[in-house]
């Protein structure tokens, strides 16, 4: 059994180091049956311990399967509340109908047990599952049916235990000091659930008169599951479809922000405007990349036009902080706005100058570039928030908490 400490740490930023300083702060519990769908008190944003505990489970919903079995390990759906209406408007097709890549699908997916026992489905999502074709955020071996699949057709998929939450893992059980928890520890039982930076929820094992026990591994570790998905219809078209890529500090935060945008498709999380191939994140931090961390979404342009999702990137990003947001520093935390077209960048310009009127003498320094290469981040940082129990539905406005 690992002592895993780190994932009890909040951090912070060590001005103009770009590192962070761990801060301990309290769990938080949680009642047996929980929705996930309270704060996340812990937080972490050290790249060493983020490699350490990835791999974790994750409440998540199939929007943030990895295209990986070592990321797939960490899928889990949380509880969601009651359905909410969803502006997107579908395009039918006839039964049969072929898709291309860029295509954006509506499917209907179960997870169940090897005894039929369901552990998540479409039913508690509050939007329409949607999912572009040759880009899917499915397990790779569900990605790979669906897109051989017509508009109708369904499969079920057999996941092993490596393809689905994973092998068990003894070095994701840890101990710690109640010294360490403070006064809350002294309400912790066997049996309940605490909630981590990962925004895994674990369970306690044991507890002792000086130490908890706290196992992080998925209740369904080592268990193989069944992937039954059905594509619905075909959602939008690629032909119909733009992209737009911003960047503006921890683009957890960001990406949460444009998920819940009416309109907007899918969105990734990822790096731009640098120098090196595919860069890893440990690379993007340590700022010798060129990098700057950033989002791009895929939009219905007949649902939402560029000037709202400029609205959100100015009603969100501190314009006037260079290499920084927040406590984030370094130059992976610039702000940006990296057009994909002539006519975005006109806009782009616009809102800039009245962005600058605003602000008078304080420069704004967003950099409008044309968008380079944008190299997808690790699947752990996919929708981050929203495996962390946040709410990504359409209209969602409750308060975005970006950890680290």
């Amino acid at each position: 059994m690992g002592r895993l400490g780190g994932m009890l740490l909040r951090t912070s930023a060590a001005k103009g180091s770009g590192k962070r300083m761990a801060i301990l702060c309290p769990l938080l519990l949680l009642p047996s049956a929980t929705a996930f769908s309270s704060p996340i008190s812990l937080s972490l944003r050290t790249s060493t311990i983020r490699s350490t505990v990835s791999s974790a489970s994750v409440p998540v919903s199939p929007l943030a399967w990895a295209r990986t079995s070592a990321s797939a390990s960490r899928f889990l759906s949380p509880t969601l509340p009651s359905s909410r209406s969803s502006p997107l408007r579908l395009c039918m097709v006839e039964a049969g109908s072929k898709t291309t890549p860029g295509d954006f699908l509506q499917l209907t997916y179960t997870l169940s047990l090897a005894d039929g026992t369901v552990i998540d489905s479409t039913e508690n999502r509050k939007d329409p599952y949607l999912d572009e074709v040759g880009n899917s955020q499915l397990p790779a071996p569900v990605a790979k049916e669906v897109e051989s699949l017509e508009i109708g057709g369904s499969t079920k998929v057999r996941l092993e235990p490596e393809q689905a939450f994973g092998e068990y893992k003894e070095e994701l059980a840890f101990e710690v000091s109640k010294a360490q928890l403070g006064p809350q520890a002294d309400d912790m039982k066997e049996g309940m659930k605490v909630q981590l930076i990962t925004g895994a929820v674990a369970a306690i094992t044991k507890v002792t008169e000086d130490t908890v026990t706290i196992d992080a591994n998925n209740e369904h570790a080592g268990k193989a599951l069944f992937f039954e998905v059905k594509v619905e219809k075909l959602a939008k078209k690629a032909s119909e479809i733009e992209t737009a890529t911003f960047a503006g500090g921890c683009f957890w935060g960001l990406e949460l922000a444009y998920q819940r945008v009416p309109g907007v498709l899918g969105s990734a999380v990822g790096y731009t405007q640098g120098e090196k191939q595919d860069p890893t994140y440990e690379e993007v931090c340590s700022g010798s990349t060129g990098h700057t961390e950033a989002v791009q979404v895929k939009f219905d342009p007949s649902v939402v036009s560029y000037d709202k999702l400029l609205d959100v990137f100015f009603g969100r990003v501190d314009v006037t902080q260079l290499n920084q947001q927040g406590n984030d520093m370094g130059t992976q935390y610039r702000n940006g706005i990296y057009f994909h077209n002539e006519e975005q960048k006109k806009v782009a310009e616009k809102y800039k100058a009245e962005a600058q009127e605003k602000f008078g003498k304080k420069p704004v320094v967003t950099e409008i570039l044309e968008e380079d290469k944008f190299w997808k981040a690790e699947d752990y940082h996919q929708q981050y928030l929203e495996k962390g129990g946040q709410d990504a539905s359409k209209g969602a406005e409750e308060t975005i908490r970006c950890y680290g």
